[in-house]
């Protein structure tokens, strides 16, 4: 009985680290194109940052993202982290109608434990 209680101690912290480290594979933060997650898309990994100037692809072309589960993206309207500035938490399908769409110029993405 001792023998089996340790085989399934041991047993339960593989499979968790695992699918941890699986966890940690995908992008934490995901910014797409277009609304309803299409188009290109860029993903972040935690404590990633990225700097959008004019005349770059992504300047001023964010409409949704994907945000992990104790993540959050901070997205500026400015380029270098400056101007107004947005936390996100959660999945947002369409900025269209927001003051959002269409208006990132940097963003940093930033987790909890991840």
């Amino acid at each position: 009985m001792k023998r089996l209680a340790i085989l399934t101690a041991v047993a339960s912290v593989l499979c968790a680290d695992g699918a941890s480290a699986q966890y940690r594979d995908e992008a934490a933060c995901i910014m797409f194109e277009h609304a309803n997650f299409r188009g290109r898309s860029i993903g972040m990994e935690a404590e990633d940052s990225v700097n959008f100037r004019g005349g770059q692809f992504w300047n001023d072309r964010v409409s949704s993202v994907i945000v992990s589960r104790g993540c959050t993206l901070i997205a500026y309207e400015d380029s270098r982290m400056g101007g107004r500035s947005i936390e996100i938490r959660r999945r947002i399908r369409n900025f269209g109608g927001s003051d959002w769409n269409d208006r990132i110029s940097s963003a940093e993405c930033t987790c909890d434990d991840y």
